[in-house]
């Protein structure tokens, strides 16, 4: 085996991308890259599921551009909700990085966004480490994080 070389994407699977992309796009800054729909025999061989068909909205960090992010609505079959929580096997989150994590978090709570708790900072060798997690439209859970300045 020669090994991983790129982190290419993460997906997340929303229950509706028009009520997901304000959240990532227009809220979190994300930038949109392209849309496609997935539909036919190779998209449903690969999800190993029957008849699919799958709406994609592909967004990237200003900062990061090469590593996308797809949201994914799967508009047939339908997919149940996921009750996977912090710590559970199977559950997995995306950590964003930001400049200012209280400006962030003050902002996000203004909006109606659901933080899991007030930042919690970490002292590193490298300086003062700050960290939240929140939840998406749809109760996914993702990570904001600040790096000391420098670092």
């Amino acid at each position: 085996m020669t090994g991983v070389t790129t982190l290419d994407h993460v997906s997340v699977t929303v229950s509706d991308l028009e009520r997901s992309l304000p959240f990532y796009r227009d809220l979190l800054g994300l930038e949109e890259r392209e849309r496609h729909r997935l539909e036919g025999e190779g998209i449903s061989t690969m999800a190993g599921k029957r008849d699919v068909v799958l709406q994609v909205v592909r967004l990237a960090a200003p900062q990061t551009p090469g590593i996308l992010l797809d949201l994914q609505q799967y508009l047939a079959p339908a997919g149940s909700t996921s009750n996977a929580q912090l710590g559970d096997v199977g559950h997995a989150h995306i950590c964003f990085g930001v400049t200012d994590i209280d400006a962030t978090c003050r902002e996000l709570r203004d909006r109606g966004v659901e933080l899991v708790s007030e930042p919690v900072s970490f002292e590193l060798e490298s300086g003062l480490l700050k960290v939240v997690f929140l939840k998406d439209p749809d109760g996914n859970v993702l990570e904001l994080v600040e790096y000391p300045h420098g670092a």
